[in-house]
């Protein structure tokens, strides 16, 4: 977590390499089982991110991701300040833009949990230090790289798997979508075809080589799966939630 004129940011999975994403995961493992026994609040050896702070944004309620970017800071030897869109003055005068210069005078790094993904793109355009996507309307790359984690310690090999997802063709599954590709594991999209996926992530996907199938029914999608994931069909700050409950 360093500042640089052009810092790295992870706004989407497919934004970075196949081998990038392997060695998050990798790390993610390693950390995790070096801390194996410890207390929670134990700062991980060598402290590799002390003075270091990360700024969260809010625009939607969070519970595991506030905690666990915060949590995650803290036994990296680092510190977190967190904010929602009504303790900032981001879009009551001040502009994304604005905002994203002021705050990397300050910090080392942002977390953005935003209603609208091309907040999170602009705010990363004129930000200079990393910027991550906490949650979108468009994707949800950190919660894929966790799912992924947690399939991989109860002994899935990604790489040639089949992976199902039933639910809608919302932000979570646009990420898996994009997994798809940077991991090899072929992905079944069971959904109705009202709910179904953006056409551009499968084409995404696709123009990365990474097999997309869609299916109108669970039945279909889930039918020789390694792994089923399942989700609802009402996201957080849906309007049409009765439609869609239909």
């Amino acid at each position: 977590m360093t500042s640089s004129a052009t810092p790295r940011h992870f706004i989407d999975l497919w934004h970075l390499e196949s081998a990038e994403l392997r060695e998050i995961l990798d790390m993610a493992h390693a950390m995790k089982k070096a801390r194996q026994g410890w207390p929670k609040g134990r700062v991980d050896k060598g402290a590799p991110l002390e003075g270091h702070t990360l700024a969260m944004i809010f625009e939607k309620s969070s519970t595991r991701t506030r905690f666990s970017f915060d949590m995650a800071m803290r036994q990296l030897g680092g510190s977190s300040i967190t904010a929602t869109s009504n303790d900032m003055q981001l879009g009551r005068g001040e502009t994304v833009e604005d905002t994203a210069r002021v705050l990397s005078r300050f910090v080392d790094a942002v977390m953005i949990r935003a209603n609208d993904h091309s907040d999170v793109e602009a705010f990363a355009e004129n930000a200079s230090v990393p910027v991550i996507n906490g949650l979108t309307d468009r994707s949800h790359p950190c919660q894929i790289m966790a799912d992924l984690q947690t399939l991989e310690e109860h002994g899935l090999t990604l790489n040639g798997a089949r992976l199902a997802w039933v639910g809608d063709g919302n932000n979570v599954c646009a990420s898996f979508i994009h997994a798809a590709a940077k991991f090899g594991f072929s992905l079944a999209v069971g959904t109705p075809p009202r709910f179904a996926p953006d056409d551009e992530d499968i084409e995404i996907a696709r123009d990365l080589q990474g097999r997309i199938d869609l299916y109108d029914t669970a039945e279909e999608a889930v039918a020789g799966a390694d792994v089923v994931i399942a989700d609802t069909f009402v996201s957080m700050g849906d309007a049409d939630a009765e439609r869609r409950l239909e």
